[in-house]
């Protein structure tokens, strides 16, 4: 060949390569479109769409999005396709349109259905309407000898999925509904449902019978339940859970490594069962924080009902007010089963006037448990002034409760209610000495910035009795926050129940090593109106400074080598904000006031 010759093969290599790269890697689009489209077109255009779901649902290939326009798709849809690591299929709503999946007049008893299948995302639906016995919103489902990983749900809508129309109907055993329903059913480790995630949805107004509205269940390794509004349903809310035989193999029959964190859930009751906002029974290590549980049956249950355990569950950082029951019941509730709570963690809660229908429950209800911690909670009794109760029921050893805080609506250490298997005790002092419990735990106001129903403000005011009062030795989470988002430690000592304190005064390390030369900090004026600077050591080295608001959500961040940095805070809302240093292996926090202006 001739240079010239030689160059033009070489480049038409290149352009067959690249092309060959891009096809690899470009994701095809499908349409979907219940007025103008059909089921006949190949679904590659607005104009060539597919006119249902179920067209999609058997038909998307690999690394595609399928966009639904918007309106009512009156169908029972079942998802025959899979995507593949990296290349996930994902169904989605078309932008700021709004997608309806509506189970009126249809035949079957199940709107979304997905069986076998993974790396699958659903976006942006409403699923609703759909009356019958057994009905279900979405169905997951992982058969014995099959996989699935990588299935994710958000800002989806679960509404009137309803074994009856009636809210006051009393169900039958087998009355049931599953708004949300994943049974991990495959019989080997490997084979378990994994990387599930349900974030920012919202579920209400279900009628579930004796079943749950957000139901995770058995072979489910690995699942995150986030960002969630989950209310005004006709029993519990969000359950994680085994030991019902639905996976064969008992020692796998658990939901189990998964974190339900910031959902909010309330108003989840029932007239035939004490419903809990959040329910985890016969799961193990699962983290449970910084949700909020107000005005249903339970505010959380950690419970064990059939024959098994339930172990490892960490309930921390989280708000539990006005809950009908207690706000945290834990335990087995019958010597009929060996159900038992084992090794679990409740602690830096706020609990508050729970038991509103005055059952004698308290604030917590702990049952058969063992071995379990509750440490650093906010535990604020209504007008019954019941802390806890502690049924005669065995096994029952090992629980320890110590550097908590209690207070009642009357204030008076001497009239609490306190029920201790077959005692009982009415003076706080004498709890204490009988039980050997509480030995580092007071009877003080908490300090709330309010403590008034419906709607308190959980956090510390600036001299609250709570601050700096944990437990020296609490072992955090890695990067553990407190509900509002800050760092879980702001001080030496940790304080107790949900929120650090909001205190204005001091500068804190959060940790050190090498890089502990940066020790001080200092923020000047504080309070400020329209600037801030933030001063730190002379020391060599980039250095990042970042300000948060009580929320944890980050305001400012400037990387530096200079020893100061001087903020314009003009549009920032007045209120307490956080100031965090990073330099090397030092984190060190100091708090702030942004003054109201004039």
């Amino acid at each position: 060949m001739n240079v010239i010759t030689t160059n033009l093969f070489r480049l038409a290599v290149c352009l067959v390569l690249q092309l060959s790269f891009i096809q690899a890697f470009s994701q095809t689009v499908y349409y979907v479109d219940g007025t103008n489209g059909n089921n006949s077109n190949n679904g590659l255009t607005p104009g060539a769409a597919w006119k249902t779901i179920q067209k999609a649902g058997d038909n998307a290939t690999r690394n595609s999005t399928v966009l639904i326009r918007g309106g009512t798709y009156k169908e029972n849809v079942t998802i025959n396709v899979s995507g593949a690591a990296n290349e996930p299929i994902v169904f989605k709503a078309y932008p700021q349109e709004s997608v309806f999946l509506d189970g009126t007049g249809t035949s079957g008893t199940t709107l979304l259905t997905i069986v076998n299948q993974s790396y699958l995302t659903f976006e942006g639906i409403t699923l609703q309407n759909l009356t019958k016995n057994n009905a279900q919103g979405i169905l997951v489902e992982c058969e014995a000898g099959a996989t699935m990983t990588t299935l994710a749900f958000r800002k989806l809508t679960v509404r009137n999925i309803r074994w009856t129309t009636s809210k006051t109907a009393i169900p039958g055993d087998n009355d049931n509904a599953q708004p949300f329903i994943v049974y991990g059913r495959g019989t080997t480790a490997q084979r378990a449902i994994t990387n599930l995630v349900v974030d920012s949805c919202e579920f209400y107004d279900n009628i579930p019978g004796y079943s749950e509205v957000l139901s995770i269940d058995a072979n489910v390794d690995g699942f995150t339940i986030t960002n969630n509004r989950v209310h005004d349903n006709i029993n519990i809310g969000i359950y994680a859970g085994g030991n019902y035989g639905e996976c064969t193999v008992p020692a796998l029959d658990h939901a189990r490594n998964g974190l339900i964190e910031k959902n909010t859930c309330y108003r989840n009751t029932a007239l035939y069962a004490t419903s809990g906002g959040i329910y985890v029974d016969g799961a193990m290590d699962v983290i449970v924080r910084r949700n909020t549980c107000y005005e249903n049956g339970y505010g959380i249950e950690v419970g064990a009902e059939e024959d098994g355990t339930t172990e490892r569950i960490t309930v921390i950082n989280n708000l539990f007010y006005n809950n009908e029951d207690a706000g945290i019941a834990v335990g087995g509730y019958t010597t009929e089963t060996t159900g038992q709570v084992l090794s679990s963690i409740f602690r830096n809660n706020t609990l508050l006037k729970n038991d509103s229908k005055k059952n004698g429950s308290g604030e917590f209800y702990v049952t058969k448990a063992s071995q379990c911690v509750f440490q650093n909670n906010i535990v604020f009794a209504g007008s019954e002034n019941t802390l806890l109760s502690l049924e005669n029921i065995s096994p029952q050893t090992g629980n320890t409760f110590n550097y908590n805080v209690y207070y009642t609506a009357l204030g008076k250490s001497d009239d609490i209610n306190v029920n201790w298997r077959t005692k009982e005790y009415s003076d706080f002092g004498k709890y204490k000495t009988g039980t050997s419990q509480d030995a580092n735990s007071r009877f003080i106001a908490p300090g709330l910035i309010s403590a008034t129903l419906p709607t308190p403000n959980l956090q510390l005011n600036a001299g609250s009795a709570a601050i700096d009062m944990g437990n020296p030795a609490t072992t955090l989470l890695t990067n553990e926050t407190d509900f509002g988002g800050q760092p879980r430690l702001l001080n030496s000592r940790i304080d107790i129940g949900a929120y650090e304190g909001l205190s204005t005064s001091g500068t804190v390390t959060t940790s050190g090593g090498n890089d502990i030369a940066i020790i001080k900090l200092n923020a000047f004026p504080n309070p400020a109106q329209r600037q801030i600077t933030i001063q730190t050591t002379e020391v060599p080295g980039d250095r990042i400074f970042i300000l948060y608001n009580v929320r944890g959500e980050e305001q400012r961040r400037a990387q530096t080598r200079d020893t100061e940095i001087t903020w314009d805070i003009n549009t920032l809302p007045g209120g307490v904000y956080l100031v965090r240093v990073l330099y090397g292996a030092a984190q060190q926090t100091t708090r702030v006031v942004v003054a109201n202006r004039p």
